[in-house]
């Protein structure tokens, strides 16, 4: 059995993509009957104790079954209809999952949708479990006091809790291998909040009782580095699968990244394009390397995490309008968005890929199963100021 932790079969398919490209399963979106799910009353919270208490029923352990293996994981009910959310990697290639409850049963769940792009996938259970508010975008920061539940090593040890800070936001971790190139992962909330191979797509929680991020990532070289996704990543497409059952995230074409850490041209926000893929809609509408992403139908993109959430509100087949800097001109291009190439998703196995921070850390992400542990403990590196990433 492995434990998400296939730690690690990839940093996933982050790994793939860029944050503009993604991708579905729209054929795994087969009715299950619907029950009512209770939303958890959070009012009455007001320490540690509490948020614990009463937001663990919204959290389940996650097995599922991918032919030779199994992979244990975490999720989080965050929607009426019985959605809950977990990383792309605890579910990938598995249609169904079980579900281990709060109160010691199971049930079992489909999964409806899932996007390696961003590692995040849904699942609908097939009994009621009540559900957490999702927190506002932006309401997060540096000091911010979080609690992550999940399935840390084995189900024994489910629904444990912990509690840290939220140490930064908007980290971006950039991961490099020699089957998918360079693909980054945008605006993740570091926290100290300890997690472990297990608590992938477990929630990490504010003192409201809110869910703030989506656990994802840790350092185990290096005490108390966690990183989360953020809600501003996932808000939007939780509506929309909620909605209608399935979503297939739109293709735009563009690798990039937070423009203040290059500060380009006259402007110091927005997004700097990296590379464009060819033949993507923004290739086709002549977006180039070295411009800058500054407006999506109107909506200012100061953040790379903007850009994706803005996306999501859109379906294969519309047009957008972008607004861009090119050798520090403005232009405008109308866009028609496209689906993610080659859709269906193989399993990819990384041995060592090399991960670089936006400080300039470099970090090597060690990704295997039980069997090759001791092979690819010789590849650990050895440079000043590397750690090993391992997928949670």
């Amino acid at each position: 059995m492995k434990i998400c932790k296939r730690v690690i079969y990839v940093l996933f398919l982050f790994a793939i993509s860029t944050i503009f490209c993604g991708c579905s399963f729209g054929g795994l979106n087969e009715k299950i009957r619907t029950q009512t799910s209770p939303a958890i009353d959070i009012s009455k919270i007001s320490n540690y104790q509490d948020v614990v208490e009463v937001c663990k029923p919204a959290v389940v352990g996650i097995v599922s079954t991918n032919g030779k293996y199994q992979s244990i994981g975490t999720g989080v009910c965050i929607k009426n209809g019985n959605y809950i959310l977990t990383n792309n990697h605890v579910v990938e290639n598995s249609d169904v999952a079980t579900l281990y409850l709060s109160n010691g049963k199971t049930t079992g769940g489909t999964v409806v949708w899932t996007d390696p792009s961003s590692d995040l996938a849904m699942i609908k259970s097939e009994k009621a479990i009540p559900y957490l508010p999702i927190a506002e975008s932006g309401t997060y920061k540096s000091g911010d006091e979080v609690i992550a539940i999940g399935t840390p090593l084995a189900l024994a040890f489910r629904h444990s809790a912990t509690k840290g800070i939220i140490s930064a936001i908007n980290r971006t971790i950039s991961v490099d291998n020699e089957d998918s190139g360079t693909t980054t992962l945008y605006n993740m909330i570091q926290h100290d909040a300890s997690i472990n191979p297990g608590n992938s797509g477990g929630p990490l929680i504010n003192m409201k009782g809110e869910v703030v991020g989506i656990n994802t990532v840790k350092v185990t070289d290096a005490e108390g580095m966690g990183f989360a996704i953020p809600v501003d990543t996932f808000k939007n497409v939780v509506e929309r699968v909620s909605a209608n059952g399935s979503f297939e995230p739109t293709y735009l074409g563009v690798f990039g990244f937070d423009n203040q850490l290059k500060n380009i041209g006259s402007v110091a926000t927005g997004v700097y394009v990296q590379d464009v893929a060819k033949n993507s809609p923004a290739d086709i509408a002549g977006i180039e390397k070295g411009d800058v992403i500054v407006m999506l139908n109107k909506a200012p993109i100061n953040l790379a995490k903007d850009l994706k959430s803005e996306l999501y509100s859109f379906d294969v087949g519309d047009y957008v309008q972008v607004g861009y800097i090119h050798n520090g001109v403005e232009k405008t291009a109308n866009i028609k968005l496209d689906s993610r190439p080659n859709a269906k998703i193989k399993k990819w196995v990384l041995n060592v890929s090399t991960f670089l921070f936006e400080n300039g850390f470099l970090i090597k992400c060690l990704c295997f199963d039980a069997k090759n542990l001791n092979r690819f403990k010789n590849l650990l590196c050895k440079p000043q100021k590397c750690y090993t990433i391992y997928l949670t």
